[in-house]
């Protein structure tokens, strides 16, 4: 009696497990320039004939408990249905009788950075596949540094000079290069920091003044932005303010007198009729 409770628990285990499918996609990540495109794979456990076979492709939500992001889903022999948000830019490369259902995604973003689930069930049959983690695809984008002075370019003033990219990638790196005003190159200040792109100089004097140099990188590549700093003495924009307020004092002055000479001769002219 135990032998036949036992072979008839194995035989149920048998058919528990028959119903159950297998989905696997080959990497956890996927890493692909922007403007690409990318095939990430589905493969699962090959149906019976005439299995009717659903396949669905999602992407995971940027907001936890936000419900999946659909994307496409398959009915065999060959109904498909493409979400509106990715209309012309999915297609499913597809053999269901050998269990592939490949999500192909042309032209990534940076919004495609996410990870992608691929779910399989057998209608007919009453099969489902075992969920899986999916898969994350990452967007590379090639550095795009813009480059900044923010402060006042005078003598002994703190000065920063930023460098950021557009769109930042992590791992991005930044370092700073500097050029006198021959061209020739030299050493950061010793006082200066340098801290993720933004280079901070302290106390500049002429002696800073020249060319600094910014260079972005991540895994795609990298990307430079210049900067010229001209440092001038406090004097010089002074007096550069000052003639122009003196300048215009005396065009007013010169204005206000003819229309008073103007006015005074209007005067005695009426006083002799």
């Amino acid at each position: 009696m135990a032998a036949i409770l036992g072979i008839l628990g194995i035989c149920l285990l048998f058919i528990e497990f028959s119903s159950v499918l297998t989905v696997s996609i080959p990497r956890k990540v996927y890493r692909i320039p922007r403007g690409e495109d990318v095939t990430i794979p589905c493969n699962f456990t090959r149906p019976k004939a005439g299995d009717i076979v659903q396949v669905k492709w999602a992407a995971v939500p940027d907001v936890a408990g936000d419900p999946p992001i659909g994307i496409l889903t398959f009915t065999s022999p060959n109904t498909i249905k493409v979400e509106p948000k990715y209309k012309n830019r999915v297609t499913l490369v597809h053999n269901i009788p050998r269990g592939k259902a490949d999500l192909q995604l042309k032209r990534v973003t940076s919004k495609d950075t996410r990870v992608y689930v691929c779910e399989v069930k057998v209608l007919n049959n009453n099969k489902y596949a075992v969920p899986n983690k999916g898969s994350q695809l990452v967007v590379l984008v090639a550095p795009s540094p813009i480059c900044k002075i923010v402060g006042v370019t005078e003598y002994y003033e703190n000065i920063k000079l930023t460098c950021r990219s557009e769109e930042e990638m992590p791992g991005q790196n930044y370092s700073w290069q500097s050029y006198n005003t021959s061209k020739i190159p030299r050493p950061i200040p010793p006082m200066a920091t340098d801290q993720k792109g933004v280079l901070s100089l302290y106390n500049i004097t002429e002696e800073t003044s020249g060319f600094f140099v910014c260079t972005s990188t991540n895994e795609i590549g990298s990307e430079r932005c210049k900067l010229t700093l001209a440092v001038m003495p406090p004097s010089e924009s002074k007096a550069t303010i000052g003639k122009i307020v003196g300048a215009v004092v005396a065009v007013a002055a010169v204005v206000g007198a003819i229309i008073l000479c103007c006015y005074c001769c209007g005067g005695k002219e009426s006083g002799a009729i």
